[in-house]
């Protein structure tokens, strides 16, 4: 497989070859992005300063631990960061002392044995914890820290409930739904459930506003409702479709510290993984829902729409359209007044990287190609009459190239007699090979261009890793790309029983 990008074989006049450049930095600029934003400091309403206010005095002590060097590690969405080092002593107590506040978020005190606790961190920074080495949830003692107090009760209770439904959850393995076992089972996490939610009202009550409070709530998941279709059984369609609508009713997304804890990315790629169907259509549709109820909030805003291009870059993702989703993001997000942590020329890049994928989206008409054969001779993929052509686009000395092309060959018998004619653009080559490559891979049935200037391919096909194939029907629609040759029967099938 080889990487490709079309810039990278268009005429390389100065602008072109910085273009390159910009197109090859970009996607790592944008990382770097996530980890420098570690280093801001913002409160929970978005703004940012280099040095909170206020100071921090935090008196640690756990008991029947050793002596040694204590970690304070932050998190910054799915990604980990060493906040601060200290010791414990013989003793047991550690202490957290300096003049300007930690980040808001959630930490991790790492112990000299590899065990750590949580804590939550807000604009007051001075508190006290005890516990035990043996049971650090169980025996922690808060004073001064309404949040880590309540985040405590909450572990407890939520940990004596897994006490006693992990030998119940054992016994019920491969039991049937009607067993008496599996029913009381059900009962008894109902009730958890509801005792749990019982807490978390006592506690919105008592400190509404609290990081806490924001933070638990926002790791909630709506409730399954329970909608039944005529004949009685469950209607999934509506259960998905409240709770996907209702996912993100509890979330504060203006709420700057939620991004220094795991709940945010977690939400994030559970809603576009697991939740929303992996469609161009739906992801762009929820996308669109979603992505601007963040721009209150910079911080949010930059993490999630720079997670949807990594996760739907070309190349990266088994998505069939890609290029529809990454593309729809960046036209729609990625602008001067939107992605302000972009420097100009990085902008740039991006932006004509999505620009050369939306010639070639899916159910999108494909665009002609005009280029010449071996022989001199143009062909075009308009002159075509067939009601199927496949476009290949191919690397000589790809490997997988090399792998797939005669796979293809073997296929155009079958094919053919489905009406399908293979038209091959050859790209980043000399006509020399493009021309020994040819008869060596036995494709002279084949309609074969090159175009060593690329002006009658750039922006028409667009090409990550080659080789690269789209199927167009008889409205020359593009209705396949991002294929391999055995699933091409496929495609077409599809596209006959419509």
């Amino acid at each position: 497989m080889m990487k490709f990008f079309p810039s990278k074989y268009f005429p390389l006049t100065m602008a072109n070859k910085q273009t390159r450049h910009f197109k090859i930095l970009s996607m790592l600029l944008i990382f770097l992005c996530f980890l420098m934003s570690c280093k801001t400091n913002s409160d929970s309403t978005g703004s940012t300063s280099t040095r909170p206010m206020g100071k921090v005095d935090i008196k640690l002590k756990v008991s029947g631990e050793a002596a040694g060097i204590v970690q304070l590690a932050g998190i910054y969405a799915d990604q980990n960061f060493l906040a601060d080092t200290t010791h414990i002593d013989q003793a047991g107590n550690i202490h957290f002392k300096k003049d300007s506040l930690f980040k808001s978020g959630m930490y991790f005190v790492v112990l000299p044995d590899q065990q750590n606790f949580q804590m939550l961190l807000d604009a007051d920074q001075e508190f006290e914890m005890t516990t035990n080495a043996a049971d650090l949830i169980n025996s922690m003692q808060v004073k001064g820290s309404e949040d880590n107090d309540m985040l405590y009760q909450s572990l407890k209770l939520q940990l004596g409930q897994e006490k006693q439904t992990q030998p119940l959850f054992q016994k019920i393995q491969g039991l049937p739904e009607n067993d008496p076992e599996v029913a009381a089972y059900k009962k008894m996490a109902d009730e958890f459930r509801l005792a749990r939610k019982a807490q978390l009202d006592e506690f919105e009550k008592k400190a509404p506003h609290s990081f806490f409070i924001s933070f638990k709530k926002a790791g909630q998941n709506p409730d399954v409702k329970d909608i039944k279709l005529a004949d009685g059984q469950p209607d999934l369609n509506a259960e998905a479709y409240f709770f996907r609508k209702e996912y993100w009713d509890n979330t504060d997304l203006s709420d700057v510290r939620l991004m220094y804890t795991p709940v945010m990315s977690n939400k994030i790629k559970q809603y576009f993984t697991d939740i929303t169907a992996q469609h161009q259509d739906s992801l762009v549709k929820q996308i669109d829902e979603v992505l601007p109820k963040t721009l209150s909030n910079p911080e949010l805003f930059k993490y999630m729409s720079n997670w949807l291009l990594f996760k739907y870059e070309p190349g990266k993702t088994t998505l069939m359209d890609g290029e529809a989703v990454f593309s729809h993001v960046v036209n729609k997000y990625f602008t001067a007044d939107k992605a302000t942590w972009l420097k100009p020329g990085d902008l740039r890049a991006i932006q004509q990287r999505a620009d050369e994928m939306k010639g070639s989206l899916l159910n999108h008409k494909g665009l002609d190609v005009i280029a010449k054969d071996p022989n001199g001779n143009t062909k075009s993929i308009y002159e075509i009459k067939t009601p199927y052509i496949v476009v290949y686009l191919f690397h000589t000395d790809c490997e997988h190239c090399q792998e797939m092309t005669p796979k293809l060959s073997k296929m155009y018998p079958q094919l053919k007699s489905r009406g399908v004619t293979i038209y091959t653009i050859a790209v980043n080559t000399t006509d020399a090979e493009w021309k020994k490559f040819i008869p060596k891979y036995d494709m002279t049935e084949f309609i074969n261009v090159f175009d060593p200037t690329n002006v009658s391919v750039y922006g028409k096909y667009f090409v990550d890793n080659t080789p690269e194939i789209y199927i167009l029907n008889k409205e020359r629609i593009i209705i396949g790309k991002n294929l391999k040759p055995d699933q091409i029967n496929t495609i077409i099938d599809l596209d006959q029983k419509k």
